[in-house]
């Protein structure tokens, strides 16, 4: 028959703490156990300097006939019991406020310790998740990135990491005063643990189950809470025009309705300890009363017992109570562990180091020979037998119609996929994981819709790059080069203008050119466009087709992927791809040519 408490629930979540966390906090977690050693002392302390008070006020005679009380009375030269009982009552309140400002000095560190192992296990995941690739983001939805993250590695620190702690802390307190009541009279115990405890462990073992379904149930349902209001409000403009927004808010409003519950299962779940124990107190306090009438040889005994049941109850109440949410809270969270867990497989700072390090020359050509592909989950090749060189300086251009993998190829080339089969080489050294950062220093990217972020003009140009870090000298040459700088002139605040949200306070043709400026900001030698100009109007198009021509005179290789032929203008050769394969190689004029001779 097992325990209503699972025996090894604590023991189990001590271990797999130790395995998670890293050799620092390893140490620092030995300084906060003896702290919290410190901490349980002081508490004893503290409730043990009411009793001398208590002793000489309900005896009489006591500062004669006490061994220890006698003693210090007279040291203390006192005159009188009421002076004496005063000086004690004087103690009493220095030692309580040295333990509570100790005690808040022991929080403090509980706290710093347990939300800076959030701060730890959130970067750590952010950047396991970046290692991941490209495959990971894109088949996981971002809203379970976010609460992974942000929301579970605090959910560990706060709700595993810290209720550990406090259930320690309370734990040797209890201890502590459990055992004084031992040496006063051991039968109060034994009253004690046929009364509060099977309270105890029957509430336990109710909520326990109850608790970690709860917290698996808000896991589940978080996500998909911020990805209902996350839809309505970046589709904003399709919610309207569709008249859905019926739909989105009777989805936000469902989810809403199923975490409001959970929430309030949990406030009561939290609550119910304190009503729980104090009514076993209660029980508790009758019951001593019964032993003291039938048992004791007089009421004052029953006093001084009641009086000492009442003063530990003052500490038990609570170390009790923050037993039971810990263990609660503990029980609840077991899966946080397997998500925090993931940073174990996180490459060490060396590889990270040893990979931004590398850089490789590009002085002739880059080449993919025989170059195959297949999705992770797929069964078929997307791209085949794919041979293309690329000279250095060269515009190249790539079209086809929707699916036919010139998207595929573009990620494959800009190191998000790893091929099935053949190389990929930047004159001749092949391309691999190791060497990926060094081809990205290589490399910018403008695709269809440019990432914009809600910051300065100069701050989407200058990419991940401080505000004071800005290089403005180069800056400025950067836009006059993508032909922004006519338009920056005219706004309010210069370079320093807010785009807005994704840029809402730019047209299209001018989000794409500052992902032009970017990527020549960052230095780029190799520009890839991804249908750069597919959602353009034709006189938009016609201009980034002609910065695009701009920048084939300035050495930098052009590689560019469109199903418009008009795009292609002035690529130097064009391949044209379909079903996954390279069809055919030829220029512009000739399919301009054939296109016009179609039009007859």
């Amino acid at each position: 028959m097992h325990n209503p408490i699972k025996t090894n629930i604590i023991t189990h979540s001590i271990k797999r703490i130790f395995e998670v966390l890293p050799p620092g906090y390893k140490k620092r977690s030995i300084r906060m156990m003896l702290l919290l050693l410190m901490n349980s002392i002081l508490e004893m302390v503290g409730l043990a300097a009411f009793l001398p008070l208590f002793t000489v006020i309900l005896k009489e005679g006591v500062t004669e006939s006490h061994h220890i009380i006698s003693k210090a009375y007279q040291l203390g030269g006192f005159n009188s019991e009421n002076q004496f009982i005063l000086v004690l009552a004087g103690l009493i309140v220095f030692v309580i406020t040295f333990k509570n400002i100790m005690g808040l000095f022991i929080i403090k560190s509980q706290a710093k310790f347990s939300l800076s192992l959030y701060q730890f296990f959130a970067i750590r995941l952010h950047k396991y998740y970046y290692q991941k690739g490209f495959s990971f983001f894109k088949n996981t939805n971002s809203n379970i990135i976010m609460r992974d993250v942000n929301h579970e590695t605090q959910k560990f620190a706060n709700q595993m990491v810290l209720p550990m702690f406090n259930f320690l802390t309370e734990t040797f307190i209890l201890v502590f005063i459990l055992t004084s009541l031992v040496l006063y009279d051991w039968r109060a115990i034994l009253l004690l643990s046929f009364t509060i405890l099977p309270i105890f462990l029957l509430f336990y073992n109710w909520v326990k189950e109850k608790s970690l379904k709860l917290e698996k149930e808000t896991f589940r349902i978080t996500p998909k809470l911020g990805r209902s209001i996350f839809q309505s409000i970046f589709g904003y403009i399709d919610v309207v025009i569709t008249n859905s927004l019926r739909f989105f808010q009777d989805s936000i409003s469902h989810y809403l309705n199923k975490q409001i519950k959970l929430n309030i299962k949990r406030v009561v779940y939290q609550q119910a300890p304190t009503r729980v124990i104090e009514t076993g107190m209660v029980v508790t306090i009758f019951i001593i009363t019964a032993y003291g009438i039938f048992f004791l040889p007089n009421r004052a005994g029953l006093a001084a017992l009641l009086g000492l049941f009442a003063l530990a109850a003052y500490r038990i109440l609570p170390s009790i109570n923050r037993i039971m949410l810990a263990l609660i809270s503990i029980k609840g969270h077991q899966y946080t562990f397997d998500i925090v867990s993931q940073v174990n497989d996180l490459k060490t700072d060396a590889d990270e180091d040893r990979e931004e390090a590398l850089s490789i020359p590009f002085q002739r050509d880059i080449s993919l020979n025989k170059v195959s592909f297949r999705f992770p989950d797929g069964h078929d090749d997307v791209l085949k037998n794919i041979d293309v060189k690329i000279k250095k300086g060269e515009a190249i251009g790539f079209m086809g119609p929707s699916g036919s993998g010139k998207t595929t190829l573009m990620n494959l080339m800009l190191g998000f996929w790893k091929a099935k089969d053949g190389t990929f080489k930047v004159d001749d050294i092949v391309l691999d994981e190791s060497n990926l950062k060094a081809w990205h220093k290589l490399v910018g990217y403008v695709q269809q819709e440019v990432y914009l972020l809600d910051a300065t003009l100069a701050e989407n140009v200058a990419f991940g790059m401080p505000a004071d870090k800005i290089d403005h000298a180069h800056l400025e040459h950067v836009l006059k080069k993508t032909s922004l700088w006519d338009m920056v002139q005219e706004l309010p605040d210069g370079v320093n203008t807010q785009v807005g949200e994704r840029g809402t306070r730019l047209s299209g043709g001018q989000r794409q050119r500052i992902g032009i400026a970017r990527a020549i900001y960052s230095g780029a030698e190799i520009l890839f466009f991804d249908e750069a100009t597919s959602a353009l109007d034709t006189e938009t198009e016609e201009d980034i087709t002609e910065s695009i021509r701009e920048l084939t005179h300035s050495n930098l290789t052009i590689i560019v992927i469109a199903h418009r032929i008009t795009t292609l203008k002035y690529c130097d050769r064009i391949f044209q791809v379909s079903n996954g394969e390279i069809t055919r190689e030829t220029g512009y004029k000739e399919i301009a040519g054939e296109m016009l001779g179609l039009g007859d």
